[in-house]
């Protein structure tokens, strides 16, 4: 855990909210399965890089769509470190890493 945990167990405790992760075995179980989609979701996006890369071709991709995303994703990890939520900014900085990756491949080829 971060140095912030403990500061942000207590204001979960001041608001009402439950703790992270849940006392709730089902809650827990989806907490600790979100860790693993917040590596598998940036991870989903390899193919589409390889391919981009691979075929030196950006046909078919559009780049406003993939700006949109990286900037969604920006926003995302604006949001994670207002919040000094470590997990939200994690997954979203890999995605605009991936997305990025995407735009650069578009823009050269």
């Amino acid at each position: 855990m971060n140095g912030f945990h403990h500061v942000r167990a207590r204001v979960r405790r001041a608001k009402g909210l439950e703790p992270f992760p849940s006392r709730n075995r089902t809650k827990r179980l989806f907490d600790y399965l979100m860790y693993a989609v917040g590596i598998a979701a940036p991870l989903a996006l390899l193919p589409q890089i390889i391919q981009v890369y691979a075929t030196k071709s950006g046909a078919g991709l559009s780049l406003p769509t993939w700006s949109l995303l990286a900037l969604f994703n920006v926003l995302w990890a604006t949001y994670g470190v207002l919040h000094k939520d470590a997990h939200i900014l994690f997954a979203n900085v890999l995605m605009m890493l991936f997305n990025g990756a995407v735009i650069v491949g578009i823009l050269l080829y």
